[in-house]
């Protein structure tokens, strides 16, 4: 999930995040963590930032 700040639902950690990208991270069907990116750019992440972290996440849920 990528957010914006503009979004309603949007609570940012610092004042200056102006973006951020929020990739879960399951176990066994079970959500176990999460993989969050802040931005003090606006749209700085991309569909391929995107998969990226999809298949980081994949790689660490096979870790733990």
């Amino acid at each position: 999930m990528i957010l914006e700040k503009s979004e309603s639902n949007y609570l940012p950690c610092s004042p200056k995040v102006k973006a951020e990208i929020v990739v879960p991270i399951f176990k066994d069907g079970k959500l176990v963590g999460e993989i969050d990116i802040n931005s003090h750019k606006r749209e700085p992440f991309t569909t391929e930032d995107k998969k990226f972290l999809e298949e980081v996440a994949k790689m660490v849920s096979k870790i733990l």
